[in-house]
């Protein structure tokens, strides 16, 4: 199950929040798949299966971060980013940043890793048009950003 499915499934998290939680976010998802292998009962893929169960452990993850700083008094200064020079290229990586998590997650399932909209809208467990609206507006967002500039 892990070396068919790991290194999708890590990029996908990666791409979500960053390759430093991907990892521990990819193992949490197979530990549970493992624990919950009963409750898969076969009316999908089982990748599908696998990428709603990473979906909502990020989710419980960034809640649990967004509780944390809210109890913090003091605001600690995040990581470093380098201010992208005028000449460089455009970095996907940055452009997805741009996004919310939901939009993200829409975007990269269907367009970057090829699941159908309805496939994709199950795994995120949000309706049909509400995934389509959000890989609408996200693609719309990342042209504007693109045209202008501004992906930092």
């Amino acid at each position: 199950m892990v070396t068919r499915h790991q290194g999708r499934l890590r990029a996908f998290l990666a791409r979500l929040g960053g390759r430093d939680r991907a990892d521990e976010l990819a193992q949490d998802t197979f530990l549970r798949a493992w624990i919950r292998a009963g409750d898969y009962r076969g009316s999908g893929s089982y990748a599908g299966w696998l990428y709603r169960i990473a979906w909502h452990l990020f989710l419980d993850q960034q809640r649990a971060n967004n509780r944390r700083l809210a109890r913090e008094t003091h605001h600690a200064v995040g990581p470093d980013q380098a201010e992208p020079d005028a000449e460089s290229m455009i970095d996907a990586q940055r452009l997805l940043g741009l996004l919310d998590e939901r939009s993200r997650a829409a975007l990269l399932l269907c367009d970057g890793y090829g699941w159908s909209h309805s496939k994709a809208a199950a795994m995120l467990d949000i309706p049909l048009g509400t995934l389509k609206s959000l890989i609408g507006r996200a693609k719309l967002r990342l042209r504007e950003a693109i045209r202008s500039g501004n992906t930092a």
